[in-house]
């Protein structure tokens, strides 16, 4: 092998640099306070960081569509409250108004009342959320309304996807035009990572998934016992209808009314512990989501995070085996093989 004076002042030189490169290394991971901070610092643990990270940003959005869907159905719970409230003092004055101590002029002051129920309570039964959806629309929240006019049965109240709520025709002049999409499920939001990762048309969602809105008919249509002029849609408003015809005539509110009103209370009441439900899970899945998180942090500091201890005392060597090659490149320096030769 060839040893020349350029050898040793190249091989002195490579030292100095890498010793140097070993250094400024040292202090970037010492400054930022992480092992890795470059792909080649370390490529395996570079890509399960960024898988972590990825999860745990989707653990933050989880939570955020958690917020969301509270937010939502919070909104529900009131409609459904303040429907619940109506319901109970239509039924109070259903069952006063039934005693033969009051009179027809009674029964129709307290039909004026009733009207001013129905009134309320067809607006929280088209209540929309904060985005001007109608949260009891099913998939046709953009629709004008969840409940409209019967074309069928004048004075009474169908659901837009019922044919009792059509509004014209197709041009055969025979097949009624309604919501079709109002019959069908509502809107839900993920909050959690997916059981089996699936999701398809008829899902009705796992612990994953929270459904934000009820399906109008599902809420509010109920089995009645009241005999209706005509053939209205069974729901709670159509009640308050037929309560309130009955005592404007100055009679006693018509048969079966009471019962329909409270399984009119008791349907919303569920809904609305349904929805309590649903709040409940958000909150475990938030739960679990953060505890999660914490053990994903935890793995993901282990990886990036730096030993400042071990780093400072690497620092030092790195320091010292770079002074000392420094020292030696200056004695090499000012020497040449010429003086080996003497």
């Amino acid at each position: 092998m060839r040893v020349s004076t350029s050898l040793f002042h190249s091989m002195g030189l490579q030292s100095i640099q890498k010793h140097q490169e070993d250094v400024l290394d040292l202090q970037v991971k010492l400054s930022t306070g992480k092992r890795v901070n470059a792909p080649g610092d370390d490529p395996v643990a570079l890509n399960q960081i960024h898988s972590l990270n990825r999860t745990m940003t989707t653990i933050d959005q989880f939570a955020k569509n958690g917020e969301y869907a509270k937010s939502q159905l919070t909104q529900e719970e009131t409609s459904l409250s303040d429907s619940i409230t109506q319901l109970q003092r239509a039924r109070e004055l259903a069952v006063q108004m039934s005693s033969g101590t009051y009179g027809p002029t009674d029964r129709q002051a307290a039909a004026a009342e009733v009207d001013q129920i129905i009134q309320q309570t067809k607006n929280m039964m088209n209540y929309r959320n904060s985005e001007g959806e109608l949260m009891f629309a099913g998939s046709a929240a953009l629709a004008e309304q969840a409940f409209v006019e019967d074309v069928n049965n004048p004075g009474y109240y169908a659901y837009i996807g019922s044919t009792n709520a059509v509004g014209q025709f197709e041009s055969d002049g025979v097949t009624p035009v309604y919501e079709p999409l109002a019959g069908y499920g509502a809107r839900f939001i993920q909050v959690g990572f997916d059981a089996d990762n699936k999701l398809s048309a008829d899902d009705k969602g796992d612990s994953s998934r929270i459904r934000l809105s009820d399906n109008g008919a599902d809420v509010f249509n109920i089995t009645t016992t009241t005999v209706f002029t005509g053939t209205p849609d069974q729901n709670v408003l159509n009640v308050l209808v037929e309560l309130k015809n009955s005592l404007q005539s100055g009679a006693a509110p018509a048969a079966g009314v009471l019962d329909d009103l409270k399984a009119g209370i008791d349907q919303l009441s569920k809904v609305r512990a349904d929805i309590g439900g649903r709040q409940n899970r958000i909150e475990a899945q938030y739960d679990a989501g953060e505890s999660f998180k914490i053990a994903l942090e935890e793995r993901r500091m282990g990886l990036e995070d730096m030993d400042i201890v071990k780093g400072v005392t690497d620092l030092t060597q790195s320091q010292n085996a770079l002074q000392l090659a420094q020292q030696v490149f200056s004695r090499v320096q000012s020497m040449s093989l010429f003086d080996y030769l003497r």
